[in-house]
């Protein structure tokens, strides 16, 4: 590692320390989740999944599905939320580019993980995970939406339900009980992201409110592109030297 970029990191490392004590922040707005990104002097990566490590896990109506149980890019590995599920991409996922992630089957509804009941809201919600590979997350953040409006998003850090993130809600009048969750997505894609100068090792999306019902079911699907993220090398950003 160059000198220039060494004092990139450590500096960086000083940033994050001094707010190393400070809770998690929910953003709801790509520009200011960026923005503060920016402020904290963290490199961005972009997740399209247009790569080839994806090019395994590409499903279509005619070609069929093509899932794997986990895929590894840019950093980090990416599954699906539960054990019946393996991850893919298509088309009608994409926010941009060709391709957007998806788990297939959406959630864990046929076949439960150990212990979960179905007719309970986000026991066997659909989504995926992700884990960073050889270090450490300070922020994700993506485009969710679903094809079976309206839907509940969950973002944690770790997995369900470890470490919730908040995104707040909408009242109006401002001290009305007349809201709306921040969480609720529909047929537009919505961006989610948190970043947190403590870090974390994995970050789970999961819709929150799909459920069966006796005679029936109310199974909620999401869908997902462009994510962006900070991934940094926990043993050298608190280096106080250089070599």
């Amino acid at each position: 590692m160059s000198r220039t970029l060494r004092f990139l990191v450590i500096a960086t490392g000083f940033a994050l320390a001094a707010n190393a004590g400070a809770e998690p922040t929910a953003y709801v707005v790509e520009a200011e989740f960026l923005a503060a990104l920016s402020a904290l002097g963290l490199p961005v990566t972009h997740e399209g999944f247009e790569s080839a490590a994806w090019d395994g896990v590409r499903s279509s109506i005619v070609d069929g599905a093509h899932t794997a149980p986990s895929v590894s890019s840019n950093g980090l590995v990416w599954s699906a939320n539960n054990l019946s599920s393996e991850i893919t991409t298509g088309v009608g996922a994409a926010l941009s580019g060709q391709y957007g992630v998806y788990s297939n089957p959406h959630g864990s509804y046929e076949n439960p993980d150990p212990g979960a009941d179905c007719y309970t809201p986000g026991e066997c919600g659909d989504g995926f995970r992700g884990v960073a590979e050889n270090g450490i997350l300070y922020a994700i953040g993506g485009w969710v939406e679903t094809n079976t409006p309206y839907a509940k998003l969950g973002l944690y850090l770790g997995d369900y339900p470890t470490n919730p993130i908040d995104f707040g809600e909408t009242c109006d009048p401002p001290e009305s009980e007349n809201c709306v969750s921040h969480s609720t997505i529909g047929t537009q894609s919505q961006f989610f992201g948190v970043i947190d100068p403590a870090g974390f090792d994995r970050f789970e999306f999961r819709e929150l409110e799909g459920k069966l019902e006796i005679g029936g079911g109310d199974i909620k699907l999401i869908f997902a592109d462009d994510f962006r993220f900070s991934l940094g090398e926990p043993e050298l950003v608190f280096k106080d030297g250089f070599e």
